[in-house]
């Protein structure tokens, strides 16, 4: 993924940010409550995903089993430290009926080559401390071989040998002269072992079963496994706290402090088909909530990027026990402070924040693979700021995660609530007074982004798999929570608006808004009235307004076109590409896809536009001027951005190999302004 580098915490401008909207004015209140009407119907999914049944079957033809989550301290946990969990050694399922496990002598797996396929078996020993060796019975060796058969299935929870777990089928058994058992294996499915079972699960993983790792000094680790864990509940959460200093790219540093509690959960279901090839349903994914409360303070100034300060990575391998069966899933998480700037600006801030979020895919046979993005809930709450420069700075915490099968990869995601902040001049809140004081310019933004994939290597469940990650249509929203302004003359603040149509329109135009839809049937962004497109991601729906440079661009009339492809086109500025461009003396200023077809929409400009023009790719990667301006405005995505004083005149698209039913954007037309 794609990580810009700038300066601070995201922590750090978050709170700043934050402290702004509520105090500047009771706008941000009202303005919270349109956001929380803007993910409603996202919120009730997830509450509902949460409430799901496990004993419930999800089909009539397909028997219901419950899924329960193993205890971390039972055998068939990720005990990787003993290498005492056992391993289920099953004949492979039959019709609708799973895998039944058979009566093998107790075996771990106590060695294991994935890229060979080969692998060891060892009789757990009486005394539970060493696979084999005296403690093992005379003979448990010969008895293992004989009960282990070419064609049955080992199902192994995470060993010292396998940290992620295998799911595998025997193609060979030899016995070794040392007590243990030699196999010749090959990669095994999910319908291979549960058949045409089906089963849910949404469960929080617990605290203890987590491997933290901090990194960054001065960061400690508390667990909290709650008032029941010690009857083997789940409940409880993970921490952080934090209090150090952190050396930034430009020389200076910044003081990061606080704490940070959270409640990781997972997504798994399952519904078996009539075959063993693919499933009829499947469902993996995980969820995280945060509560953080962090003070920041730091000299920001504008690089190339952002800089991402890393507090802690998360590891557990959670085990779902589906009847007597086990399914491994690894979960992996960094924790992070994500800043960038587009200026100098010096602030010191506190804030609290708590939220709810989580990505899945899932698997319906003939539709094939879907990916949704659940942007849950997120409040922030100002306790203190003191602001002063000139830029737009954003802050978050950023989670970046995985979610996986046994070994195979199935779903990664970088999820980020954040603020960002306008200023000119200078903010306090919470100050002596008791009333914010603004000298200049403020606004105050807040928003998320979730991007991701479904990696190609789910092949645990038997189903279909791509040579390329599937991106997910990611959601990304920003809202202005409050803005003021005092002070003689304060100079223009820029705005940048980052828009995104991946789940519907985003129409940031209020004269369009009151207009007939301009591309209908189509997925369409529009920047705000006088903007100009000035930037386009390739692998999502994503892009950036300004007026930086000229504002109020379009005309008084508000006369626009829309083209989709070669009405315009003066010129083969993208060989091989379909090219959608507007007319001389118009902009883009917005853009719309439908299917295989893109659109940009064409406004007039009030004042005489540049001809000089060139072409800016970024399909392979990144196109952006040194110190771009906007912020990582589609994170995860290759991104291209004309300069300051350009403007976008045309867009280049095709489809993807990977993904021919949806039209994607690999070059702009960018022309001088004047």
């Amino acid at each position: 993924m794609t990580v810009r580098k700038l300066t601070l915490s995201a922590a750090a401008t978050t709170t700043v940010l934050l402290l702004c909207g509520t105090v500047l004015n009771g706008a941000a209140v009202a303005s919270a409550a349109a956001v929380t009407t803007t993910t409603a119907t996202t919120v009730a999914a997830v509450n509902a995903v949460n409430a799901v049944d496990a004993t419930s079957p999800t089909s009539p033809e397909s028997p219901g089993v419950p899924a329960t989550l193993a205890p971390p301290s039972s055998d068939t946990a990720s005990d990787t430290t003993t290498g005492t969990a056992a391993a289920t050694v099953a004949t492979p399922a039959q019709g609708s009926a799973p895998a039944t496990a058979t009566t093998a002598p107790g075996l771990t797996l106590s060695a294991y080559d994935a890229g060979t396929g080969t692998a060891e078996l060892a009789p757990v020993a009486a005394d539970a401390q060493s696979p084999s060796g005296p403690a093992a019975a005379p003979g448990a060796a010969e008895t293992a071989a004989a009960a282990v058969r070419p064609g049955q299935l080992i199902d192994s929870p995470p060993t010292p040998a396998a940290p992620q777990g295998a799911l595998v089928a025997v193609t060979g058994v030899q016995p070794t002269t040392d007590g243990k058992v030699a196999v010749t294996t090959r990669p095994a499915t999910l319908p291979e072992l549960l058949g045409a079972t089906s089963t849910s699960l949404h469960s929080a993983v617990s605290p203890s079963a987590f491997q933290v790792q901090p990194q960054i000094g001065g960061v400690q680790v508390t667990t909290d496994l709650g008032a029941t864990a010690g009857r083997g509940s789940v409940s409880g959460s993970l921490g952080l706290s934090a209090d150090t200093t952190v050396p930034l790219p430009n020389g200076s540093s910044a003081r990061l402090s606080g704490s940070v509690s959270l409640t990781p959960a997972v997504d798994f279901s399952y519904r078996g088909g009539l075959g063993l090839i693919d499933p009829q349903q499947a469902r993996i994914g995980f969820s995280l909530g945060a509560h953080a409360d962090w003070h920041v303070s730091a000299d920001l100034t504008a690089s190339a990027a952002g800089i991402r300060i890393p507090l802690a990575t998360y590891s557990a391998s959670p085990v779902v026990m589906v009847g007597p069966l086990p399914v491994v899933i690894n979960l992996k998480f960094t924790l992070s402070a994500d800043i960038a700037a587009d200026g100098t600006v010096t602030l010191d801030a506190e804030q609290t924040y708590d939220g709810q979020w989580g990505v899945h895919s899932d698997y319906v046979k003939g539709p094939g693979w879907t990916t949704t993005t659940d942007p849950g809930t997120s409040t922030v709450t100002p306790l203190r700021l003191d602001l002063k420069g000139s830029a737009s700075a954003k802050a978050g915490l950023l989670a970046e995660g995985s979610i996986a099968l046994y070994d195979t990869i199935g779903v990664k995601a970088s999820i980020e609530p954040y603020l960002r902040a306008a200023v000119s001049g200078s903010v306090v809140l919470g100050g002596a007074s008791g009333t914010p004081e603004v000298n200049g310019t403020a606004a105050l933004y807040g928003g998320i982004n979730i991007n991701g994939a479904l990696t190609a290597q789910l092949a645990v469940l038997g189903t279909p798999i791509l040579s390329a990650d599937l991106p997910f249509l990611a959601f990304h929203r920003e809202w202005l929570l409050t803005s003021a302004s005092t002070g003689p003359n304060p100079p223009r603040l820029v705005d940048w608006t980052a828009l995104s149509s991946g789940l519907g329109d985003d129409q940031h135009s209020a004269h369009l808004r009151t207009r007939p839809d301009w591309d209908p049937y189509a997925l369409k962004a529009s920047c705000p009235d006088g903007g100009r497109l000035i930037g386009l991601s390739h692998g999502g729906d994503d892009g950036l307004c300004t007026d930086a440079t000229k504002a109020d661009l379009w005309d008084a009339g508000h006369a626009f076109v829309v083209d989709h492809g070669g009405t315009y086109v003066t010129g083969d500025w993208a060989p091989g590409y379909t090219k959608a461009q507007c007319p001389a003396g118009s902009f883009v200023s917005g853009y719309g896809r439908n299917g295989r077809t893109m659109s940009v929409l064409c406004a007039r400009s009030a004042t005489p536009l540049g001809t000089s023009s060139r072409t800016v790719w970024f399909d392979k990667g990144d196109n952006r001027p040194a110190v771009p301006g906007g912020g990582d405005f589609a994170y995860g995505f290759a991104k291209g951005q004309c300069s300051n004083d350009e403007f976008i005149a045309g867009v280049a698209y095709s489809q993807p190999w990977w993904q021919l039913w949806a039209a994607r954007p690999y070059a702009l037309l960018c022309q001088k302004l004047a």
